[in-house]
């Protein structure tokens, strides 16, 4: 198992054994969130852009909810209270 963190996050990363095959396990343990990739959905990550990624990144939690997006400098000068 491998363990990644930064200042916003920690993953735990872990080859799994499934009935359908090998699969990478990443858990974000804070939230309680998990995933089982198999190695083409993991392939296609590869295909995928930096820009993508950021484009997820503005509504992690679903295209549902909007949240209001402030630079990252505002959440470390007013510890995330509103500015």
């Amino acid at each position: 198992m491998i363990t990644l963190t930064n200042e916003f996050t920690t993953v735990t990363i872990e080859k799994v054994r499934t009935g359908n095959g090998e699969r990478l396990r990443i858990t974000a343990p804070r939230l309680g969130y998990s995933i089982d990739l198999d190695p083409l959905e993991l392939e296609a990550l590869t295909w995928q852009t930096v820009e993508t990624f950021s484009r997820l990144l503005h509504t992690p939690y679903g295209p549902e909810e909007e949240v209001e997006v402030r630079p990252f400098s505002d959440l470390v000068l007013f510890g995330g209270q509103n500015a």
